[in-house]
């Protein structure tokens, strides 16, 4: 099950190379929101690796960033947070203007392939805006359910499909792991790179209050982690923020690392080819 997290789920690229290395490949992908891009790329397009690796970026919006010092860079990141605020309120958010570059990005990606047309089976969730439950998609046109599932609210548009008003699948299940368990008899491994809690402490109102909401979704996400066989975390120091994807290669090297410091348990776990149904461990590396 490969996570969320932006510029930071290009760590899912890194491990799912070295798994390969190792002669390892994934019976079935289940994946959120980055994780869906992923999952279905690697799913669909034969050269996956340098697709993911060399994706356009250039259309990403620029947000604001609270942590900055200096007058010049803190009256930039004023200038960015007034767009992006008058952006989500007379529109759709600041990646509205850039939508149809982002559609590009996931066609090419997935070329224009159904889910269904994978080499192994691909599950990618979104959130229903309208009742707030979790909508999971294992075929139709990939591009746009992995759009969906990818969706942030108050950046980008939300995606309609079918009676459906969609946005990011981490709303409401950032680890769907039983979704996992129905795709596959053996254990499942989920990959966690949603999480971002490292850093220098708040230092004004607004790094608290965006502080806070990620102590809130770490107690969540550790819920939901919970139900996998197995989780690996990739390292990331320092960290990398959600849309910081010029550094995204850093995120592929990292997911790279981690496979490669757990070979051994995976190995273990994968030659059990059994699955407790309850976490077995968790590992940060």
């Amino acid at each position: 099950m490969l996570s969320g997290g932006g510029a930071r789920g290009f760590a899912h690229v890194g491990a799912l190379l070295a798994l390969e290395h190792m002669g390892l490949r994934p019976a079935a992908i289940v994946g959120v929101s980055m994780g869906a891009v992923v999952g279905a790329t690697y799913a669909l397009n034969p050269d996956w690796y340098a697709a993911l690796v060399d994706m356009d970026i250039s259309g990403f919006p620029a947000v604001p960033d609270f942590s900055v010092t200096g007058v010049t860079r803190r009256l930039q990141s004023l200038y960015q947070a007034e767009k992006f605020v008058s952006s989500s309120w007379y529109g759709w958010g600041i990646g509205e203007a850039t939508y149809d570059w982002g559609i590009g990005v996931l066609k090419r990606l997935t070329l224009e392939k159904a889910l269904e047309d994978g080499r192994i089976p691909v599950c990618i969730t979104a959130t229903d805006l309208a009742d707030g439950k979790r909508v999971a998609f294992c075929e139709g046109l990939a591009w746009e359910r992995v759009y969906a599932s990818s969706a942030l609210a108050g950046i980008l548009p939300p995606a309609k499909i079918d009676r459906h008003l969609l946005v990011d699948g981490g709303y409401s299940d950032i680890a769907p792991i039983g979704l996992a368990r129905r795709l596959v008899n053996g254990p499942v491994i989920a990959i966690d790179a949603s999480r971002n809690l490292h850093g220098a402490l708040p230092t004004n109102g607004m790094q608290a209050m965006l502080r806070g909401l990620e102590i809130c979704q770490n107690e969540h996400a550790t819920l939901r982690f919970s139900q996998a066989d197995l989780v690996l975390q990739p390292r990331l120091d320092p960290p990398l923020g959600t849309l910081e994807f010029a550094a995204k290669r850093r995120a592929v090297a990292a997911g790279a690392r981690m496979v490669h410091r757990e070979k051994d348990v995976l190995r273990r776990l994968i030659s059990d080819g059994t699955s407790s149904g309850s976490h077995k461990g968790s590992h940060k590396t």
